[in-house]
């Protein structure tokens, strides 16, 4: 291979790896391009057709601790939507400040600081009506719970549904598998949920070859277990930054949030045990049915 000087030539060695050292830092709010959005209309409805990919070490799902905070003060709304370093077994000021409050008994405000489980796994969009542009790439996608728990029931089904005939799902071969319907709706509480989702029963290939198929994966989709590192999080003075942000700490108005001028927090109790393989325990939690309206059945029907 024949070297050009001009390889190192700042402006050339910029446009390679794609990021100027010298660039101002992004502000608190940029997105992480990495993950999935589904696009929502006006309703809360929203649909999309995913397949979900191994990583290129076989990683298929990662389970992770995750500060997700909306705090409302005169006026003046913040939120906090970071991954926990308590994943990995570092200490984070959420996390302590939550445990001090619920040791004195505080339930109320401890909940403003703490922390709710999500399960990540690599997905390839193939149908996205509202943003075609997204179609064939790579992302994360962020699941709850219950999303997780339909992956898993597909997966691996219970007892009592494989004596009915009920068959596992190959929900993460790309050549040989299930294609999975994420659909966002709207629910009578007026949160947002994902009930709606389904496995598609048809088994398909998402790509032409076995060579493809790997080139892509190998290529393209986020390792899992770079969650298992602790540069994968916020550093324990940044997560400090940041808590100080959300309870708008430093403030004229104050300190601590007082809880009647909170108008939504986010976080739920944390789990005191430590996380678990994604897989390995059964869930009993059965997702509840949804019927759709007649937009969001047509959209569905586009689908597949």
């Amino acid at each position: 291979m024949e070297f050009d000087v001009s390889m190192f030539n700042f402006d050339s060695m910029k446009e390679a790896v794609g990021v100027d050292p010298f660039a101002a830092k992004a502000n608190k709010f940029e997105e992480d391009t990495r993950f999935y959005k589904l696009a929502k209309d006006k309703e809360g409805n929203g649909g999309a057709l995913i397949r979900f990919l191994p990583d290129s070490e076989k990683g298929m799902m990662k389970t992770v601790y995750k500060i997700n905070t909306t705090i409302e003060k005169n006026g003046k709304k913040r939120f906090v939507s970071e991954f926990s370093p308590t994943t990995i077994g570092k200490p984070c000021p959420f996390q302590e400040e939550w445990q001090r409050l619920w040791n004195l008994g505080d339930k109320v405000n401890s909940k403003f600081y703490g922390r709710s489980t999500k399960y990540l796994a690599n997905i390839k969009v193939i149908k996205d009506p509202a943003n075609p542009e997204n179609e064939g790439k790579i992302f994360l996608l962020e699941m709850s719970g219950s999303l997780k728990d339909k992956i898993q029931n597909a997966v691996d089904p219970s007892v009592q549904d494989r004596s009915l005939g009920k068959q596992p799902k190959e929900m993460f071969n790309p050549l040989r598998g299930n294609s999975f319907m994420l659909v966002a709706k709207r629910g009578a509480n007026g949160q947002i949920n994902y009930d709606s989702s389904e496995v598609v029963n048809d088994v398909t290939s998402v790509y032409e070859s076995v060579e493809a198929a790997l080139a892509d994966i190998q290529n393209n989709t986020h390792k899992l277990s770079d969650f298992d590192k602790e540069t994968g999080y916020l550093s324990y003075e940044k997560l400090q930054e940041k808590m100080k942000y959300v309870t708008f700490d430093g403030d004229a108005a104050g300190a601590q949030p007082a809880v009647a001028q909170v108008a939504a927090v986010q976080a739920v109790a944390p789990e005191l045990r430590e996380a678990s393989a994604v897989l390995s325990q059964p869930q009993t939690t059965q997702a509840q049915p949804a019927s759709g309206d007649a937009d969001l059945s047509a959209l569905l029907n586009g689908l597949v």
